[in-house]
C-alpha cells in the first residue's frame, strides 16, 4: 500500500497552513471569545486540522493498493445431446443411469472447480440439469464448445476440458483441429459403440432441391449395411400418394454399400415430398435409419442471369458456384469484350468491377436501367467511381486518393429484406476483410444495409453491402472485392459452403423477385429443416408506399392433420416479425391477416417442415477422434461408465490449481467514508467544546 496525489504534497503545507491560519483567525484573533488556554488550544488543533483535511482533497488523494485474486480452475464440460446416442441398444442405459451418474460427477467436481456444462447439438447450449437432457438433437456440432470456451473463457484459468460424446460430428470443423488450440488438457468420453453392429441404413441422399415442370430430375439413394451379409431387403419410394420405385436389395458382405440411382419426373409445380423406406432386416440394432424423406421444389421456368466482369476474377467463379446451387437459375458469363447485345429475359444482372476505367459500358447500363432490370454492383480497383456515381445507384463514394481499406463484414440488426439465420450471422463475422475504397460514402435514405465495414475491429456506418429500390428497379452494391475468401473460409469452419451460398442465393432471389406493388406483404421460405425454426417477416405500406407497423398483424396456420393454431407478429423496427419455432414435420397452410385504417389485406401460403436425418445415417461410434483429440492435448480417453477414473485423474492434475493474480487498486480519499467521518468527528468535537466553553 502506498499513498499518492494528483499533484505535489508539498500542497499539503498549503493546506496545514490554511486550516492553522484559520484556527488562528478564529480563536486568537476573535476577542468576543472567553475560553481558557487548554481549550482553545484543543479546538485551535481541532478546527485547523478539519479544515486542513477538507483543503487536502483538493490534492485527489488517494491509496494504491495491491490486491491479491484468486480464481479456481474452471472445467468446461460438454455432452453429445444428439438422436444418435439413443438411436442404439444401450439408450435405456443413457436415459437413466448415465444421467445419475453424470450428475453426481458434476456435484463432486463442483466441491473443488467452477463446472461449466454445455448440452451439444446444432450448437452449444449451457446447461443447467443433467435431468433435462433429451438426446433430441438432429445434428452434432462438436467444436461449438471450443468455440464457446475460445468466445468466453479465453483469458481465464481453464483447468481442463471434458468432452462426452460418441465422435461422430456432422456439422462444423473436425473438433480435432480446435482441441489442438486449447492450453488445457481434453479428456474425452466415450458413448456408443464403436464395433459394427447388425444394421441396414440409408446412409446418404443425393439430389437437386428445385426442378422444373416438366424435367426429369435423378434422386441418387446411398444404401448401407454392417454385419448383416446374406440378408435381403425391399427398398420404395413414394409421394405420399403411392409407390413410384421399388428395388430388391441383396446384400454381399459385412461391409456393404450400394448407390441406387433413379429418375422422376415434375409433373406438378409446388413443393413436392417424398418417401424412401427401406424394410428392416431381422436383429438391427436400429430400424429410425431405414426412412428418409426428400422435399423438391418444382417451378415452372428457370431464371436467367447475367454476369458481366472487368477482368476474370475469383470472386466470379465463386459467385457462379454459389448460384449454381439452385436449379432456378441459368447464369451466363460475358466480358466487357463481349457485351450483351439483349438485355431481354434476364432477371438479374451482376457487374463486376463495371463501369470500369477501360470500358464504361455506358449503352449496356443504359439499358438495364431504362427496361427495370435488377442489377448487382461489385466495386473493385477496376471501377470508374466518377461513372459509378453519375448512375444514381442510392450510394456515392469519394474514394481518397486511391487508398483502400481492409473491411470485415458486421452484420446489420435492422435489415429486414430477408432472413438470415443466427448462425450464418456468427459465421460471416469469422470472414476475413475484402478491399474496399478509402473515402466517404453517402447512401440514400431509401437505401438498405445488409453488411457493415468493420475496420480495425471498428464497426462503421460505411456500407459493405446495401440494396436500393426506384423506379429503375432494384440495385444491389457489393463495395469491395474478394468474397471468394469468405467460401474458403466458410469451408474452413464448417466444412461446407452453405452460409457463402446462403448470402449470394438470398441476395439473388431478392434483387430478382418481381416487383410486389401490394401494400402487405409476407415473406416465408418453401422449405424449413426440423431443427431450424420457422421465421416469417411482413412489411405494411401506406399510400405513399411508407413503411408503418402500427396496426396488430395476426397469423393462422394449419397442420397436416388440420389442427388450427393462432398467434400475432411482433413489431421489429418498422417491420413485423414471427418465429413459430422449431415445428413437426409436414405440410402446412398459413394465413396473415391485417387491418389498415378501413383497408383489411391477407396473405396466405403454404410451407413444408422437412425430416433432418443426419444423426441416424451412422450409429458407429468413432472412439478413435476422441482418442487423437486427448493424445494431442495431454488428456486421457475413458468410456462412459468410467465416471470415477475421470474424477480421480482431474483431481490428481497438479497443472490444475488455483491461479492467484496481484491487481493495483487506487481508492481517491474522495470516495472514502472514513475520510468524513474523521472530519465530522473533529468538527464534532470541536463544536462539543465550544458548547461546553459557553461559546456559540
Amino acid at each position: 500500500m502506498s499513498f499518492l496525489t494528483e499533484y505535489s504534497l508539498w500542497f499539503a503545507l498549503l493546506c496545514l497552513l490554511l486550516g492553522a491560519s484559520y484556527s488562528f483567525l478564529l480563536y486568537y484573533k476573535n476577542k468576543n471569545t472567553a475560553y481558557d488556554r487548554r481549550s482553545k488550544q484543543v479546538m485551535f488543533v481541532f478546527r485547523g486540522v478539519a479544515v486542513a483535511l477538507i483543503a487536502f482533497l483538493l490534492l485527489a488523494p488517494m491509496l494504491r493498493l495491491t490486491v491479491k485474486r484468486t480464481e479456481k480452475p474452471i472445467i468446461v464440460v460438454g455432452i453429445d445431446n444428439t438422436e444418435s446416442i439413443i438411436s442404439t441398444p444401450d439408450s435405456n442405459f443413457y436415459t437413466t443411469t448415465f444421467k445419475t451418474n453424470y450428475e453426481n460427477f458434476i456435484q463432486h467436481l463442483q466441491k473443488n472447480y467452477e463446472v461449466v456444462d454445455y448440452a451439444l447439438g446444432a450448437n452449444a447450449q449451457q446447461l443447467k440439469d443433467a435431468q433435462t437432457l433429451s438426446f433430441n438433437e438432429k445434428s452434432t456440432h462438436l467444436a461449438s464448445l471450443f468455440d464457446e470456451i475460445n468466445n468466453y473463457y479465453l483469458s481465464r484459468n481453464i483447468g481442463a476440458i471434458v468432452l462426452f460424446t460418441d465422435g461422430i460430428f456432422n456439422e462444423g470443423a473436425n473438433p480435432l483441429y480446435l482441441a489442438e488450440k486449447q492450453s488445457a488438457p481434453v479428456y474425452t468420453v466415450g458413448m456408443g459403440n464403436p464395433e459394427a453392429q447388425p444394421d441396414l441404413y440409408i446412409s446418404n441422399l443425393v439430389y437437386n432441391k428445385q426442378t422444373f415442370l416438366g424435367n426429369l430430375f435423378p434422386v441418387e439413394i446411398k444404401v448401407a449395411a454392417t454385419q448383416l451379409a446374406g440378408k435381403t431387403a425391399t427398398l420404395t419410394v413414394s409421394d405420399g400418394k403411392q409407390d413410384i420405385f421399388t428395388k430388391n436389395i441383396t446384400i454381399s458382405g459385412n461391409q456393404f454399400f450400394e448407390t441406387v440411382r433413379l429418375t422422376l419426373t415434375a409433373k406438378e409445380k409446388g413443393v413436392h415430398r417424398y418417401q424412401v423406406n427401406i424394410t428392416p432386416v431381422e436383429n438391427e440394432i436400429s430400424t429410425k435409419n431405414n426412412t428418409a424423406s426428400f422435399v423438391i421444389e418444382v417451378i415452372d421456368q428457370r431464371e436467367k442471369i447475367a454476369m458481366i466482369y472487368h477482368a476474370p476474377h475469383p470472386d466470379i467463379a465463386a459467385i457462379k458456384s454459389a448460384l449454381e446451387t439452385s436449379d432456378r437459375y441459368q447464369i451466363d458469363l460475358f466480358s466487357t469484350d463481349k457485351l450483351p447485345t439483349n438485355t431481354e429475359g434476364y432477371v438479374l444482372f451482376i457487374l463486376h468491377q463495371l463501369p470500369s476505367n477501360n470500358q464504361q459500358a455506358t449503352n449496356l447500363v443504359t439499358k438495364i436501367q431504362t427496361s427495370g432490370n435488377a442489377c448487382w454492383y461489385i466495386v473493385g480497383e477496376s471501377t470508374n467511381l466518377s461513372a459509378f456515381n453519375s448512375l444514381n445507384l442510392g450510394l456515392n463514394m469519394v474514394q481518397n486518393k486511391t487508398l483502400r481499406n481492409d473491411a470485415m463484414p458486421a452484420f446489420n440488426d435492422n435489415f429486414v429484406s430477408f432472413t438470415f439465420s443466427d448462425e450464418a450471422k456468427k459465421m460471416l463475422s469469422k470472414f476475413p476483410p475484402v478491399n474496399t475504397p478509402f473515402g466517404e460514402y453517402k447512401s440514400v435514405v431509401s437505401s438498405n444495409t445488409f453488411l457493415y465495414q468493420k475496420i480495425n475491429n471498428i464497426t462503421t456506418n460505411y456500407p459493405l453491402f446495401l440494396f436500393n429500390e426506384n423506379n429503375a428497379g432494384r440495385t444491389g452494391i457489393l463495395t469491395g472485392t474478394g468474397i471468394w475468401q469468405w467460401k474458403i473460409y466458410n469451408y474452413l469452419y464448417a466444412n461446407n459452403h452453405d452460409v457463402f451460398n446462403e448470402m449470394v442465393n438470398k441476395t439473388a432471389l431478392f434483387l430478382s423477385a418481381k416487383g410486389d406493388k401490394s401494400f402487405f406483404r409476407v415473406l416465408v421460405k418453401n422449405v424449413y429443416n426440423e431443427n431450424a425454426p420457422v421465421e416469417f417477416t411482413a412489411e405494411l405500406y401506406n399510400e405513399s408506399y411508407e413503411l408503418n407497423n402500427e396496426p396488430e398483424v395476426s397469423f393462422h396456420y394449419t397442420d397436416a392433420a388440420g389442427k388450427k393454431y393462432e398467434t400475432m407478429f411482433s413489431k421489429q423496427n418498422n417491420g413485423f416479425f414471427l418465429s413459430l419455432g422449431k415445428l413437426p414435420v409436414g405440410v402446412y397452410s398459413w394465413n396473415a391477416n391485417v387491418k389498415f385504417g378501413t383497408q383489411s389485406y391477407s396473405k396466405s401460403g403454404a410451407f413444408t417442415v422437412q425430416e433432418v436425418h443426419l444423426e441416424t445415417m451412422n450409429l458407429v461410434a468413432n472412439h478413435s477422434l476422441l482418442q487423437n483429440i486427448s493424445e494431442s492435448t495431454n488428456g486421457k480417453f475413458y468410456l462412459a461408465n468410467d465416471f470415477s477414473s475421470l474424477a480421480n485423474d482431474i483431481k490428481k492434475n497438479e497443472n490444475i490449481k488455483t491461479i492467484a493474480s496481484y491487481q493495483k487498486r487506487y481508492s481517491l480519499f474522495l470516495h472514502a467514508w472514513w475520510y468524513y467521518a474523521a472530519i465530522l468527528l473533529l468538527f464534532g468535537t470541536e463544536w462539543f467544546l465550544r458548547k461546553w466553553g459557553g461559546g456559540y
